[in-house]
């Protein structure tokens, strides 16, 4: 459910998906308030019953919901009133694979060899997806190697451990005696597709506040 200083995902448009940062400041009985959306600092014109989308991440998951504009709010904040919605009309939704988001991290990676204890080296990551990873290292990989993963993500200020199994799919490019490969998560379970797609969430509302304000 909402509740105050959630962040949120707003889109002014449902057949378009371009969202702009807003946050809940305040629940009511049958509406709720947000600070923003906001475009480059800019508090974005939406009118009265105007349709929009919204999304956010709560509980290492992530929700969707359909409302209407009550009213443009300028004191003790400049946003908006909304409709809130019913229980039921809150839509959990399907986690993508395609949604990729470059960020580089530690990653420690080994060749899994049957009978071989694992021999831990450290990769880069170039992005990454709740379906895969792209692995920069300087030595080469073969394609269809399993490999074991281990990095480590902070996600609302707590860090969080991943172990996954790896399969190469491509070897993507090589330049400079580094290679680049992307690596398909096999047998992730849901818990931790929720928890990297928080992650994920959570860094691209990041990169979209910066956007938006201008740095």
């Amino acid at each position: 459910m909402l509740q105050e200083f959630l962040k949120l995902e707003l889109y002014p448009n449902p057949a378009v998906k371009k969202s702009f940062p807003a946050q809940v400041q305040e629940v009511k009985e049958k509406t709720f308030l947000i600070l923003g959306p906001f475009d480059r600092g800019t508090l974005l014109f939406l009118y009265p019953a105007q349709e929009v989308l919204i999304e956010y991440v709560a509980e290492e998951c992530r929700y969707q919901f359909s409302t209407r504009v009550v009213r443009r709010l300028q004191k003790p904040f400049f946003g908006y009133e909304l409709l809130l919605p019913a229980p039921d009309e809150i839509q959990r939704i399907q986690l993508r694979r395609y949604v990729r988001v470059k960020k580089v991290l530690d990653v420690f990676y080994a060749l899994v060899k049957k009978d071989e204890e694992l021999n831990w080296k450290k990769g880069k990551s170039v992005d990454i997806s709740i379906g895969g990873i792209k692995l920069a290292t300087n030595e080469p990989l073969s394609v269809d190697a399993c490999v074991k993963l281990r990095f480590y993500i902070e996600l609302k200020g707590n860090v969080v451990e991943f172990v996954l199994d790896g399969l190469v799919k491509r070897e993507e490019k090589k330049e400079n005696h580094v290679y680049h490969y992307g690596i398909e998560f096999v047998n992730i379970s849901r818990q931790e597709q929720d928890t990297l797609f928080a992650y994920l969430f959570q860094e691209m509302q990041k990169s979209r506040r910066m956007l938006a304000d201008g740095k």
